[in-house]
């Protein structure tokens, strides 16, 4: 990301922003799943609150004195990005079956991926991360680059071969695929790899799209060891999923300046999962659907403080445990649901599920429904409601001060290991693809 303009170095950015960070950690130390659990709401104190319409399309914080401290320090906060600039026309070079959100991101990726070769003389892109191929057959398609796609997942390697056989038969000479893990140490396979697909060549790009957890950081470090890597395009995304050693991030600070900043205040002690969860959190409009938000938040809190009453632990059943776009705010179609999306693991059955008779609809899960409905009554009145979307909102406008605080520590890395051209530029459009930011840098 970038140095906000209040800032004329790292240090004092990092100090300032990490101090704001700790007097409003309340906004996201705890999952959003513990809002209840944790009283939340409780640190929601704003004056004649139940006079105000926050569901109104026309209200915007900051509409409270009490709010006033937290948004003059947000605005200094800030850092300012390129503008996205829509080419018509360019999505339509794309004539295979894939969603639009993906053909967005491959097309404009590819784009920013062609330029940067072409300043950088690359003639080969090495794709972090290839997936089912889309990135690597359009950056073929549209620059004539060569193309080394490294996946990890089986499935997704062979169905990146099976695309290719089915609709882009004439790159098979230019576009390879190779299942391949990437770690630390990957340098010299990635070496052997290009030589053996490619003989001889100038010099080669990485390139990543949705390059989830510590895979931005572990291309940072292969492209600084790597004498032919000269540039690289690479989305970084899930910064929440980053390994963890004992409860401290392994990639997480990484700047020696930021780890300075960081060990003095503690910050491990409330920049956790949560934190970074909020950083990869995508900024929505949420003043479109800010009812249907505060619904969800309230009923899965409702839940969590269920299971924590009763000493047990909620786990999804299957992805989506919960169905909500099609309940319009219903509660009790919400925890009928629930019962059949989520299941209570304990070390041994607690007194309360004893003699509870299981309906055919809760499968194996045994729970009070009428202690779940008396607990929703407690916790979702209008001024509750209110709060719960005043904390919404506080989130949405901390969300890119967090991501810029986890993003630049990379650039500050970066820099600190000699590399003098990077920046992160916005390269897509973020209401079709929230993760629009993309890390550019060049030897």
């Amino acid at each position: 990301m970038a140095l906000p303009k209040a800032f004329q170095n790292p240090k004092d950015f990092f100090d300032e922003c990490i101090a704001f960070l700790k007097e409003y950690q309340y906004l996201y130390k705890f999952p959003n799943t513990d809002i209840l659990v944790q009283n939340v709401l409780e640190k929601i104190e704003v004056d004649n609150l139940e006079n105000v319409d926050v569901f109104d399309k026309n209200f915007k914080l900051p509409a409270f004195d009490i709010l006033e401290d937290l948004f003059s320090k947000l605005e200094r906060l800030k850092a300012i990005h390129n503008v996205f600039e829509e080419i018509n026309g360019l999505e339509n070079s794309v004539q295979v079956p894939v969603s639009p959100k993906k053909r967005h991101e491959i097309v404009y990726l590819a784009k920013e991926v062609k330029g940067v070769c072409e300043e950088n003389e690359c003639d080969v892109v090495v794709d972090f991360g290839s997936g089912l191929g889309y990135l690597d057959q359009i950056i073929f398609e549209t620059s004539h680059l060569k193309v080394l796609g490294l996946e990890c997942n089986s499935s997704h390697y062979v169905g990146a071969k099976k695309r290719q056989s089915k609709y882009h038969a004439n790159s098979t000479e230019n576009v390879k695929y190779i299942k391949h893990t990437i770690n630390d140490n990957s340098d010299s396979q990635i070496g052997e790899y290009l030589k053996d697909k490619f003989l001889n060549f100038n010099g080669f790009c990485i390139a990543g799209l949705h390059a989830c957890d510590d895979l931005t950081v572990v291309a940072l470090d292969l492209f600084l060891k790597m004498e032919k890597a000269k540039a690289m395009v690479i989305m970084p995304c899930c910064y929440h999923k980053m390994e963890q050693e004992e409860g401290i991030f392994k990639n997480f600070p990484l700047s020696n300046c930021l780890k300075e900043v960081f060990e003095k205040e503690n910050g491990f002690q409330f920049m956790g999962v949560p934190f970074l969860r909020l950083g990869a959190q995508p900024p929505c409009l949420v003043e479109d659907n800010l009812e249907d938000s505060v619904f969800n938040l309230l009923a899965r809190g409702v839940l969590q403080l269920y299971a924590n009453k009763h000493n047990c632990k909620l786990k999804r059943n299957k992805r989506k445990a919960v169905k909500t776009k099609s309940m319009d705010r219903n509660f009790e179609t919400y925890i009928q649901d629930a019962c059949t999306g989520f299941s209570l693991s304990h070390n041994s059955e607690p007194s309360f599920l004893k003699d509870k008779v299981d309906s055919p609809e809760a499968g194996n899960l045994s729970i009070d429904l009428d202690e779940i409905r008396s607990i929703w009554r407690e916790n979702s009145s209008s001024m509750v409601q209110k709060k719960a979307a005043i904390f919404i909102l506080l989130q949405n406008c901390l969300q890119p001060v967090i991501e810029n605080f986890i993003l630049y520590d990379r650039i500050v890395y970066l820099k600190e290991k000699g590399l003098k051209n990077c920046q992160f530029k916005r390269i897509v459009n973020e209401r079709i693809s929230p993760r629009c930011l993309a890390l550019l840098a060049y030897k």
